[in-house]
C-alpha cells in the first residue's frame, strides 16, 4: 500500500490549487528569477519531461516559500505520488551480486558480505567493549560488540530496515549508520538516508526533490547497554543524507546531516542528555540559486568534529550544483575551504575571530565571515575538508587539494589575523617500512600508530608487496629512526591478498592508544570487516 502524503485535514480542488499556485509564482517571480529558469527548462525539448519539471518547480516553491506548503498539502491530501505526477518509476540500476571472489576472502571476519563502497563502519568504545555499526546486507544497519577482555562477540544484529537498496535499486552509501551511546546507556543509530522517497512528499526543509531515494531513520536500543533490539523514533526528517554525530561532555548528542539531496541545507539535531529524542533541526546553511544563472545553485558539504567537551569545529566547502543534475565526476565542483566553531554551551556558531554568525549561512555570508582558503583563485579543487586540532592551539583545517596531476591533503592555518594555505599537515612524518625479508616497501598505503613509546612503538600498516599483493601487518619502530623519517620493520603479516583493497580504522581510548582496529577487505564485489586486537584477528566464534 503506498504511503499517502501527510498534510492538513482540509482539501483543495485542483482548480483552486492551480490558481493559488500560479498566483504565488507570479508574485515571487518579480524578484526571484529561478521560476523563469525552471519554466524555460520545462519548455525545452532537450531536457527532462515537463511533468518532471512541474515536480521540481513545486519542490522549489514548497521549500523556498512556506506559504505554499498548506496549499499544496491540502491539494495532495490522500493522494499517492503517481496520482499527482505522471512520472515513470525511478531508473536506479541494481548492483550485481558478488561472484566467486566472495569465497576468496580469508576467514577471520565478523560480518556478512558488505554492499557498496568500502567503509569500516562507525564505532563507540565503552565499558571495555568496542561497538561497531555498519551498512550490511541490502544496506540495512547492523551492529555488533566485541569484549576486549573476554574475547567474545555479541551480534551482529540487524538494527533496522533501510529503503536505500530495496526493490532492485543500486547500493547507496550516503546513509551509512552512525552510533552513539547516551548517558543512560541506550544506543542510538541513525542511518539509511539519501533524499527520502517520492512517496514521502515534498521536503519542507529543501528546494530539491527526493530524487535519490532512501529514508533517514533514528533507532534507539530497547534496553540500556543492549544492542539486541531497537525501536524506531519519529524525530528526524526522512529526507536527510549523511550521518555525523558528536557526543559532548555533558552527554548531549549532536547529529549533523544534509536535509535532503544536493541542493539542500545542512542542519543539526540536538538530543539533550537524559532524552531519547532529537529536538527540531537547526538550519546551518541555505542553498541559493545563482543570480546570473538560477539553474546553478550554491550549496555546501560540511564536516564536524568535536574538539573539546563544549566545542565542535565545522569545516566546509562550496559545492556548485545545478537543477539539471549534471555533475563533473572528476571534481564534482567542490571549491574553497571554510571554518567555524559551534559553542554547545549556548548553541552559537562563531567564526575564527569570535564573531557570532547569522544562521543559516549562504554563499555570500560564508565568503564574508568564514572563508579560510579561496581555492577558486588558485584553480584548485578542495575535494574534501576536515577540522584539525593543533598542539599549539592555532585554528586549522585540512583540505584535499586536487589539480590536473596531483591530489593531496594540505592545511590552512589562522595566525596573526590571517589564514595561510597550502601548508603541510604537522605530525605527518615520512615513514619507511621494511618487510619481513628485509626489503624496503615501495608502496605503503596506510600507516596507523597503535602505541607510542619511542623504540618500542607499534604500528599497523597496509602496503603492496613485490608480488602485487595487498598486505595488512603490524610493525615495530626501528632504532635507526630520525626526526624527519621514522623507520619501521614488519614483525607479522596477518592478511595478504591479490587484486584486493584494504582500509582500516583505529578505535582509540582516551589516552589516544588504539585498543582495536577495524579492517575492511574488498576483492571485486566481496567485502568483509575484520577486527584486530592485541596481536590477533578476532573472528566471530
Amino acid at each position: 500500500m503506498p504511503f499517502l502524503f501527510a498534510c492538513s485535514k482540509s482539501t483543495l480542488s485542483e482548480e483552486d490549487y492551480r490558481a493559488q499556485r500560479a498566483a504565488l509564482i507570479e508574485a515571487h517571480s518579480a524578484q526571484d528569477p529561478t521560476f523563469a529558469a525552471l519554466q524555460s527548462e520545462m519548455e525545452s525539448e532537450e531536457s527532462y519531461s515537463s511533468e518532471y519539471w512541474r515536480w521540481r518547480i513545486d519542490q522549489y516553491l514548497y521549500g523556498q516559500y512556506t506559504e505554499f506548503q498548506p496549499i499544496y498539502d491540502a491539494f495532495v491530501r490522500g493522494k499517492s505520488f503517481t496520482q499527482i505526477y505522471d512520472l515513470p518509476a525511478e531508473d536506479l540500476a541494481a548492483t550485481p551480486e558478488p561472484g566467486a571472489e566472495l569465497t576468496d576472502l580469508p576467514e577471520g571476519f565478523f560480518t556478512d558480505n558488505l554492499p557498496g563502497n568500502v567503509h569500516t563502519g562507525k564505532t563507540v568504545l565503552a565499558d571495555g567493549k568496542v561497538y561497531i555499526t555498519y551498512q550490511g546486507h541490502l544496506t540495512d544497519p547492523y551492529v555488533a560488540s566485541y569484549d576486549l577482555e573476554n574475547d567474545t562477540w555479541d551480534g551482529p544484529y540487524k538494527a533496522g530496515h533501510s529503503t536505500l537498496s530495496k526493490d532492485g535499486r543500486k547500493v547507496d552509501s550516503h546513509g551509512r549508520p552512525a552510533i552513539e551511546q547516551d548517558s543512560d546507556g541506550y544506543f542510538h543509530i541513525v542511518y539509511g538516508g539519501h533524499g527520502g522517497e517520492r512517496e514521502d512528499g515534498l521536503n519542507p526543509l529543501s528546494i530539491d526533490t527526493p530524487h535519490a531515494g532512501g529514508r533517514m531513520i533514528h533507532v534507539v536500543s530497547e534496553k540500556p547497554y543492549d544492542i539486541s533490539s531497537f525501536v524506531e523514533k519519529d524525530d528526524i526528517t526522512p529526507f536527510a543524507s549523511y550521518t555525523a554525530t558528536c557526543k559532548m561532555g555533558n552527554g548531549d548528542i549532536y547529529f549533523f546531516t544534509r536535509a535532503g539531496t544536493h541542493k539542500s541545507p545542512w542542519v543539526y539535531y540536538k538530543m539533550k542528555s537524559g532524552s531519547q529524542t532529537f529536538e527540531p533541526p537547526v538550519l546551518i546553511t541555505w542553498p541559493v540559486p545563482q543570480a546570473d544563472d538560477p539553474i546553478h545553485v550554491d550549496t555546501f558539504y560540511i564536516t564536524p568534529k568535536k574538539v573539546s567537551d563544549t566545542e565542535i569545529v565545522v569545516t566546509y566547502l562550496w559545492h556548485e550544483c545545478n537543477f539539471k543534475e549534471i555533475h563533473d565526476r572528476t571534481h564534482y565542483s567542490r571549491i574553497n575551504t571554510y571554518y567555524m566553531k559551534l559553542d554547545t554551551s549556548d548553541d552559537t556558531f562563531y567564526n575564527v575571530e569570535g564573531k557570532k554568525l547569522p544562521l543559516p549561512l549562504t554563499k555570500a555570508t560564508a565568503d564574508e565571515l568564514t572563508l579560510a582558503y579561496n581555492s577558486s583563485e588558485t584553480g584548485e579543487t578542495c575535494f574534501g575538508t576536515r577540522p584539525l586540532v593543533l598542539e599549539d592551539g592555532r585554528p586549522a583545517a585540512a583540505y584535499e587539494a586536487m589539480g590536473d596531476d596531483y591530489r593531496e591533503w594540505r592545511m590552512v592555518v589562522y595566525e596573526n589575523g590571517k589564514w595561510t594555505h597550502s601548508l603541510p599537515i604537522p605530525g605527518t612524518k615520512r615513514n619507511s617500512v621494511t618487510d619481513t625479508s628485509g626489503r624496503k616497501i615501495k608502496s605503503l598505503l596506510k600507516h596507523e600508530t597503535i602505541k607510542e613509546g619511542g623504540s618500542s612503538a607499534t604500528a599497523a600498516v597496509i602496503y603492496r608487496n613485490a608480488a602485487g599483493e595487498t598486505v595488512f601487518a603490524t610493525a615495530q619502530k626501528s632504532a635507526d629512526s630520525t626526526p624527519s623519517e621514522e623507520a619501521w620493520t614488519v614483525d607479522r603479516e596477518y592478511l595478504s591478498l591479490s587484486k584486493a583493497s584494504m582500509q582500516m580504522h583505529a578505535v582509540r581510548n582516551e589516552a589516544g592508544e588504539a585498543e582495536a582496529l577495524v579492517l575492511n577487505v574488498r576483492k571485486g564485489s566481496a567485502q568483509r570487516l575484520y577486527l584486530w586486537h592485541d596481536g590477533a584477528l578476532r573472528p566471530q566464534n
